[in-house]
């Protein structure tokens, strides 16, 4: 009896772990779902950061033309 108890257990636990994977998957895409790629996102951060920094520059360079003007 013992000799059938271990295949069954390795089935069982292949089974399991199968069902766990595809519950894993589709929490996965739901969480994360297609075509929301978090590097792109962190990418365009940065991009979008930049632009605010140039422009800051910008700002600053103009008002210390300006208030050498005076």
């Amino acid at each position: 009896m013992s000799n059938i108890k271990t295949p069954l257990w390795i089935i069982a636990i292949c089974a399991a772990s199968l069902v766990l994977f595809i519950i894993g998957s589709i929490a996965f895409s739901l969480i994360f779902p297609e075509g929301e790629d978090i590097r792109e996102k962190h990418l365009q951060q940065h991009h979008d950061e930049q632009i605010k920094y140039d422009k800051m520059i910008d700002s600053l360079e103009e008002i210390k033309e300006n208030t050498k003007k005076e």
